[in-house]
């Protein structure tokens, strides 16, 4: 497995993409990274609430699913 700065690297790059291109109205599915984490959905949202509760990236809920953006 990669190392978690680069992992983060990658996870940023993706919500930065998509932060550019909607102005965060949207953001990203957890899903959207599954084909590089390779994690048990556990590991996987832990590792992203981490980054979320490090203020490196911001979950919010929306209708039906919770989705990732970049912080205020």
């Amino acid at each position: 497995m990669e190392n978690k700065e680069e992992l983060e690297a990658k996870i940023l790059e993706i919500v930065k993409a998509q932060h550019k291109k909607d102005g965060g109205a949207n953001g990203v599915n957890f899903g959207s990274f599954d084909h590089f984490l390779n994690m048990s959905l556990e590991e996987r949202n832990e590792f992203l609430l981490r980054m979320a509760k490090e203020k490196k990236i911001a979950v919010f809920n929306s209708l039906n699913m919770r989705r990732i953006t970049m912080p205020k």
